[in-house]
Parts: C-alpha cells; structure tokens; sequence
C-alpha cells in the first residue's frame, strides 16, 4: 500500500504539471470550472462549485476572473434571480478546447512509447478507478 500512495502522490503531480502546461492566461483552477461549465448543460454556480467540491466563496471569486476575462457568463436564472446561470463564452469554449488539445498532445506523447494493448489497459484502468471513486463513466 506504500507503494500505491507513493504513486498515487508522483501521478498527481505529473498529471497537474500537465495541466498547468496546457493553461495559458488562465489557472489550472479556471481551467477546471470551465471544464465543469462545459461539461453540464447551464449549471448554477452551486451545482458547478458542488460538482468541484469547492467553497462556494473561493469558487465566486475564480468565476468573478473568468467573467471579467470574457470566458464565462452569469445570467440570472429566470424563476429565482438569486440563482446564477453559468455558461461559457466563444472565447471560453476555445480556450477549453486548446487546453483539451494541449492536455491530449501531451499525454500521447507520454504514452507513445506503449504499445496500443498497452495504452488501451491504462485508459480501462483509469476509466474503472474514476467509477469506483464514484466519478461518472467519462
């Protein structure tokens, strides 16, 4: 079991590398809530900063930068105006895509000298293990 946290401790940090690589103008943090945004259908703040597990306060802020940098939208929801509505701009849209390239180059080229069997056990492994700690079947 020392050896899965050690692994576990490596990982994180050289996935997060990645990730921070792939983000430019934005922070890895953004780079999250805009992934969330995207992948729910005009999530409210709370729902969106539930879904990260993230205090609401922390999470209104980083949503405060990435309105003010013209990458996300609030609107009021129409039958409670206290609950705001959060989508992404064109220019939020093309950033989640660039990172998602950047993200996506870079684990291929990490990858690249495994075989496709190979490849293809990681990604089943990863994919059972986000089930298992109850993410959903992405």
């Amino acid at each position: 079991m020392e050896q899965l946290l050690a692994t576990f401790h490596s990982l994180n940090g050289e996935l997060n590398k990645i990730h921070k690589e792939a983000c430019t103008e934005i922070s890895v943090q953004q780079s999250t809530i805009m992934h969330e945004i995207q992948s729910r259908n005009e999530p409210s703040m709370q729902e969106t900063a539930r879904g990260l597990g993230m205090d609401i306060t922390t999470f209104s802020r980083q949503v405060q930068t990435l309105v003010n940098g013209g990458y996300v939208k609030r609107k009021p929801y129409p039958g409670d105006r206290r609950i705001q509505i959060l989508s992404l701009t064109d220019k939020g849209s093309k950033k989640v895509q660039q990172v998602d390239a950047d993200i996506l180059k870079q684990m291929k080229e990490a990858l690249a000298s495994m075989g496709e069997f190979e490849q293809e056990i990681i990604v089943r492994s990863l994919r059972q293990l986000h089930r298992i700690l109850g993410g959903n079947n992405g």
